[in-house]
């Protein structure tokens, strides 16, 4: 069980009620029960808007600042509008003349409401960003794992490197540094990790019948990929581990990437 949902349970069961019985609760029960219930009501919403509002608007600075104000402006405004009814209670049955206000008891515990409540809510955001931060860094490590062991085997059995002609002149190119291959007119761009792009008057067709088969998967007209680099796809796009941009997919390559992925 979360510690957040720990904390909202021995909320709810006993520091609620607990803060209830110092104050005069018994007398509040006999002479006003229905008010008492509403008030109940309202402080267990008050414990809501701060765990579930105002502490997540909190924790965004001044991005959340006008939610913050809106709802501390409302929980005060309903409190407010309350403490105006006329409930006054007797101090025992035996002394009805003398009464005993309600008003700062209300706001007593609408404060001590909200500072558990905003504090445990603040904690609890805080806690839920550092165990998202973790849960992705702990992706990253396992994809960027995944990558190399995958590059290493790729290069173990299909050689070091490609070559190609570019300015007159012969380029070894190794497979395993090779981010992606992108065609332009009568020339293909071969994008290369660490290393300036190789630029090559040849086709597409050329390099791929160059590079390892099944290593590498043809997903445009335009674009060869690398399969051990792809980190995830769509029927539009390709997201390929160390290119920032998406590259596209084309229709008529959608089922040449999916058996890929199933290999």
């Amino acid at each position: 069980m979360k510690t957040e949902t720990i904390l909202d349970i021995i909320f709810c069961i006993a520091v609620m009620p607990g803060m209830m019985f110092l104050f005069p609760t018994a007398e509040w029960l006999l002479w006003h029960p229905g008010h008492v219930l509403l008030y109940v009501v309202w402080l267990y919403a008050v414990w809501f808007l701060c765990r579930k509002i105002l502490a997540p608007a909190a924790m965004q600075g001044w991005k959340g600042l006008a939610t913050v104000i809106g709802t501390l402006f409302l929980v005060a405004a309903v409190t407010f509008l309350m403490s105006l009814s006329p409930v006054e209670f007797p101090r025992s049955a035996d002394d009805l003349g003398k009464i005993q206000p309600h008003v700062r008891a209300m706001w007593v515990l609408l404060l001590a409401d909200i500072s558990y409540s905003l504090t445990v809510g603040i904690l609890s955001t805080r806690i839920n960003e550092l165990s998202m931060e973790r849960a992705k860094a702990r992706e990253a490590e396992k994809a960027k794992a995944a990558v190399e062991t995958r590059r290493q085997a790729v290069a173990s059995v299909s050689g070091d490197d490609i070559v190609v002609k570019s300015d007159y002149k012969k380029v070894h190119v190794p497979i395993s540094a090779i981010l992606y291959v992108e065609g332009r007119n009568n020339y293909v761009c071969i994008h290369v990790e660490n290393h300036d792009d190789v630029v090559s008057q040849t086709t597409l067709k050329s390099i791929m019948d160059m590079l390892p088969e099944g290593k590498f998967v043809r997903i445009h007209r335009s674009f060869i990929v690398p399969q051990w680099r792809i980190v995830s796809h769509n029927g539009t796009g390709v997201t390929l581990m160390g290119v920032a941009e998406t590259l596209p997919v084309g229709r008529a390559f959608k089922e040449q990437l999916n058996k890929a992925d199933e290999k």
